[in-house]
């Protein structure tokens, strides 16, 4: 299994909540990015640097979370908590 070296920790606020994004490199020189939306529940990016992996990453985050929000609204499922994400 690949080493993986933290690079690179930032937050950024989606929709009135908190995500840390950590950026990796693996020993095999791999970019990834990698949020946690909730239990079980991630989202990682990979790119072919730290800054363009950070960039594509915050990119999508928010379409990741809106749309676990939409599906959340649409099966009436417990509504997330607000506030600061590991």
């Amino acid at each position: 299994m690949d080493e993986e070296m933290l690079l690179h920790s930032s937050e950024l606020e989606v929709n009135g909540e908190v995500f840390s994004i950590n950026v990796f490199c693996s020993a095999a020189g791999r970019f990834f990015a990698k949020t946690c939306l909730g239990e079980d529940d991630f989202i990682i990016t990979d790119g072919p640097s730290l800054p363009e992996t950070l960039k594509r990453h915050e990119g999508l985050l928010p379409l990741a979370v809106g749309t676990r929000e939409l599906t959340q609204s649409y099966f009436g499922g417990p509504r997330r908590h607000r506030g600061r994400r590991p």
